[in-house]
């Protein structure tokens, strides 16, 4: 398994099998850096994986769709942010998130057999409603729960940090170190986040 982070306001993930040349795409905000980044690889593009609803994670989720066909996934707690700026957050920028549908409404405990890859899928609520995190091989994908010590905002639309924390609590659970990959910033693993996040110690709980 390849993994390849696209540049950009938010972090994307191009992940693809180097053998058959099949793969996949975690969030989408420029469709063009991810498929200039398959293309130079050879890659086809099979599907979109959205880890929450929020603009910078979809915005270009249906140009990435025309361009290659590829099938989006997608938590059905989040699907009404797509079209609702309040809600994703685009109404803070120029531009509006443009429509797209989705395809496999993706739910806790879901293991997705995608371009050869299984793709288990972890509900995380407390960022959004909707937020789901991927682990692939020994890679977590996790979109904006958990950062390099820090973690996502929670005092937005379906925000809520008791969410939150239990949603890093279930994946710090988890046996065994994992290559966390996030929505922005750096790059961390799994244990170094189980010993440094404040996530576990700081309180905005009601």
């Amino acid at each position: 398994m390849q993994i390849v982070k696209t540049r950009g306001i938010t972090n994307c993930y191009l992940v693809y099998d180097e053998v058959s040349k099949e793969g996949f795409v975690v969030d989408c905000y420029e469709a063009e850096y991810l498929t200039e980044a398959a293309k130079s690889r050879g890659v086809k593009i099979a599907a979109i994986l959205i880890t929450h609803g929020h603009y910078d994670h979809i915005m270009g989720v249906k140009k990435l769709k025309e361009a290659t066909g590829a099938k989006i996934y997608m938590h059905e707690s989040d699907i009404e942010k797509i079209d609702d700026g309040k809600k994703n957050f685009s109404m803070f920028g120029i531009n509006k998130v443009p429509h797209f549908d989705v395809d496999v409404k993706v739910k806790d405990g879901d293991v997705l057999d995608i371009a050869g890859m299984r793709v288990e899928v972890y509900h995380t609520p407390g960022h959004s409603a909707g937020s789901v995190s991927y682990i692939v091989g020994d890679a977590i994908f996790c979109g904006d729960l958990l950062f390099e010590g820090s973690y996502g905002r929670f005092d937005n639309y379906d925000g809520d940090f008791n969410k939150l924390k239990m949603s890093a609590e279930r994946l710090f659970a988890l046996k065994g170190d994992y290559k966390l990959l996030c929505g922005h910033e750096g790059d961390s693993t799994l244990a170094h986040e189980r010993e440094h996040n404040p996530v576990l110690t700081d309180n905005y709980g009601y």
